[in-house]
């Protein structure tokens, strides 16, 4: 249970749900003169604050001011392209005028799941925009601006159904970055450069075999709370000391994974940026609230399989579905045939600041979803690598739910994430 009894100057405390996103966790935000609430889901690994028009309907926003910009982002999994506009965003107890939105004229494999958009708390690196104003003026579009969607031909090549397809035609471009609705609030003064992180699961869950909407939201397990401008002050949230992992690069919120392992066995060597053969700058795993699973690198992916096969009993039959992709997500494996007690920890081991290494540990109970994805089920929350995507891990919230998670991007050179177990009960 999560109870915040106190106010802090230049703090905003959203609450989560994980119903909207299949385990991913959404909050609500209000955008535009109508003051329209838009469930959006919380995305450290990504940067743009996107909406689709199903909820907010631009056409009646008084204050919306279209531009010359266009965006096009490709998501692990998913994507969108769609006009920039700046309007008005409100969350408690904060807002701000004039804040770059996107909105969605085209998505794919259903991006948002049952949310209105994906609000990106990454760094500006990863929000790039395009420029259509020499483009549009050339192709006598009046106003020359991106919202309304000014391509209503659907053979037009910029309403291409392939979202890859839409950089290489508009080479042509200036490309910008968008500052990031997170960046605004910081740089003029409503917020600390700083925000916590609190959830509880990576998946829904089902407390029984028959219920509705209303007792899903109301389960504790399936929700959370998103603190912006708070961190360690927060001193109810989380019991002993923190950890504190090394932001790399300031783009996603990059670290250096060196290796992971189940309590007792040998190191997995996770491969090194030079390795991968990653771009540089990078670094060799980003961490992920907006990704409902954690995962590795094939190779270090069958490695840690191999680990629990030899620790856990049954576990070459439990884990098998899960070996196979992402499907098994879908229906699970009976939950009775799972015993929690046999199954160990696995650690990861992260950089540190100077030079030093730590430690952070993830429970059977969060690598192992129960009750989902419905009553008696169970899904195993690790997966080997997604196509298309480098040889680096995406460490999503089975990694996070058992910590209170503070991102100090205002500590050290680029940021350090900082990782407390979390309090069974929440009060602040």
């Amino acid at each position: 249970m999560f109870i915040f009894m106190s106010s802090h100057l230049h703090q905003s405390r959203l609450a989560l749900t994980n119903v909207l996103a299949e385990g991913g966790y959404t909050a609500s935000v209000k955008l535009g003169s109508q003051a329209t609430k838009v469930n959006l889901i919380i995305d450290t690994g990504s940067s743009t604050l996107v909406v689709h028009h199903n909820r907010y309907q631009p056409q009646h926003d008084e204050y919306l001011r279209p531009t010359t910009l266009a965006q096009e982002v490709c998501y692990g999994l998913g994507g969108w392209l769609g006009a920039v506009i700046y309007t008005k965003v409100t969350t408690p107890y904060l807002h701000l005028d004039n804040t770059p939105v996107a909105l969605v004229h085209r998505e794919a494999e259903h991006t948002f799941l049952n949310a209105d958009g994906i609000w990106g708390l990454a760094y500006h690196r990863l929000n790039p925009s395009y420029d259509m104003g020499r483009y549009l003026t050339a192709h006598s579009v009046e106003p020359p601006v991106t919202y309304p969607w000014p391509f209503p031909d659907p053979h037009h090549p910029l309403c291409h159904q392939d979202l890859t397809d839409f950089k290489a035609l508009l080479y042509t471009a200036i490309e910008h970055d968008v500052p990031t609705y997170f960046s605004l609030m910081e740089e003029t003064g409503r917020c600390a450069n700083r925000f916590a992180f609190i959830s509880r699961r990576s998946s829904i869950h089902y407390a029984s075999e028959h219920i509705d909407q209303h007792a899903l939201h109301a389960d504790p397990l399936n929700q959370g709370w998103l603190i912006l401008g708070g961190g360690e002050e927060h001193t109810q949230c989380y019991q002993g000391e923190f950890i504190d992992v090394k932001v790399v690069h300031d783009r996603y919120y990059n670290v250096n994974l060196l290796s992971i392992n189940i309590v007792g066995a040998d190191r997995i060597h996770l491969p090194t940026v030079e390795e991968a053969h990653l771009n540089r700058g990078s670094s060799n795993a980003i961490i992920d609230t907006g990704a409902s699973m954690v995962s590795l690198p094939q190779t270090a992916f069958s490695a840690l399989m191999s680990q629990l096969k030899a620790q856990a009993p049954n576990a070459a039959e439990l884990l098998a579905p899960f070996e196979q992709g992402f499907k098994a997500q879908q229906t699970g494996i009976d939950a009775s045939a799972l015993c929690l007690s046999d199954w160990p920890d696995i650690e990861f081991h992260f950089e540190a600041e100077n030079g030093h290494s730590v430690t952070l540990s993830c429970p059977p109970t969060s690598y192992w979803q129960v009750n989902t994805p419905a009553y008696g089920k169970a899904c195993f929350k690790f997966m080997g690598q997604l196509p298309q995507w480098p040889a680096q891990s995406i460490l999503g919230l089975p990694l996070l739910n058992p910590y209170f998670v503070v991102f100090r991007r205002d500590e050290g050179e680029a940021g350090i994430v900082r990782f407390a177990a979390v309090a069974d009960e929440v009060s602040v």
